[in-house]
């Protein structure tokens, strides 16, 4: 359903004011986008510039280290203590050796 626009109740001063008004808004919102992005980048160069990331990475590279060494210590006692294990008690290490496969290979076929 088209509406027909009287050409004698039509304002367009006014349609000009209200376009002209939306126009100032949108280049406020564009000025206040812009500021707000530069403000931004400003920030995060400063973070960057005085250093803290590559301190804050070398801190996270240092603890890892120290985690994969503990992790490589423990893994060694565990071998120890399953080799250690074994030896003590070898048939009973072969029948839960073999019963962890039988159980693997039971969920392996349900799959």
């Amino acid at each position: 359903m088209q509406s027909h626009i009287d050409p004698n109740t039509f304002d367009l001063e006014h349609l000009k004011q209200e376009f002209n008004r939306f126009r100032a808004e949108l280049a406020g919102m564009n000025d206040k986008l812009s500021n707000n992005a530069a403000e931004t980048l400003e920030q995060m160069s400063a973070y960057l510039d005085r250093g803290q990331l590559s301190s804050r990475v070398s801190m996270l590279e240092s603890e890892l280290e120290h985690l994969a060494g503990r992790l490589k210590g423990t893994g060694k006692d565990a071998v120890a203590k399953l080799e250690h294990e074994v030896g003590a008690r070898p048939l009973a290490s072969l029948a839960v050796a073999f019963g962890v496969g039988a159980l693997a290979a039971q969920l392996i076929r349900r799959s």
